[in-house]
């Protein structure tokens, strides 16, 4: 038997093995370096700070060197004090609400409801829709708007103000148009 010819068939097998090794290991570096299992381009991770909310020349130019944009912040949204819950929140993700004020055991108050709730999605306006059966909402809606009926309809724009009021039971058509008229989507 040739000691030779057996030595280097085994060589190929080991280099075989660490070169399929290396290759391995580096498709893993570059998944890792690209971001698929959450590492950076520069392969550490940089923090970068935002900006600060304001327009001098030499704040610009001091973080020209950031790798993000800063984004700018958006307002607060400031609501009147005394709303209730349910309708400040409809205002803080829309300019404009629909309320509509029933009460849960009355069978043509929910047709009303549906009417409204129509217009709003039409109009593009928030909607709430308050059931004055229980103590609870029919203080806060009282607080809110004073003495009113069911079933009623409000059309409130921010910071909280009642701009268009219609008591008794009202089309969808006539909702979305009075939150058109107050803003909606505009």
């Amino acid at each position: 038997m040739n000691t030779i010819a057996a030595q280097t068939s085994r060589i190929p097998r080991v280099v075989l093995i660490v070169l399929v090794a290396l290759v391995a290991a580096f498709a893993l570096l570059m998944v890792v370096r690209s971001g698929v299992l959450g590492g950076s381009d520069s392969g550490a991770a940089s923090v970068t700070k935002p900006l600060p909310a304001t327009s001098s020349a030499a704040a610009a130019a001091a973080h020209a060197g950031a790798t993000t944009p800063a984004v700018p912040a958006r307002p607060a949204v400031v609501l009147l004090p005394g709303l209730p819950s349910s309708v400040a929140h409809a205002l803080r993700y829309s300019k404009v609400t629909v309320v509509t004020v029933y009460v849960g055991q009355a069978a043509g108050d929910r047709a009303s409801v549906a009417e409204a709730r129509k217009g709003a999605r039409a109009a593009g306006a928030g909607f709430v829709a308050v059931n004055v059966g229980s103590d609870k909402q029919a203080a806060g809606i009282a607080k809110f708007a004073g003495e009113i009926s069911s079933p009623s309809t409000l059309v409130v724009r921010r910071p909280g103000k009642i701009v268009m009021q219609f008591s008794g039971p009202v089309e969808n058509a006539i909702v979305q148009q009075a939150a058109h008229n107050a803003g909606a989507r505009r």
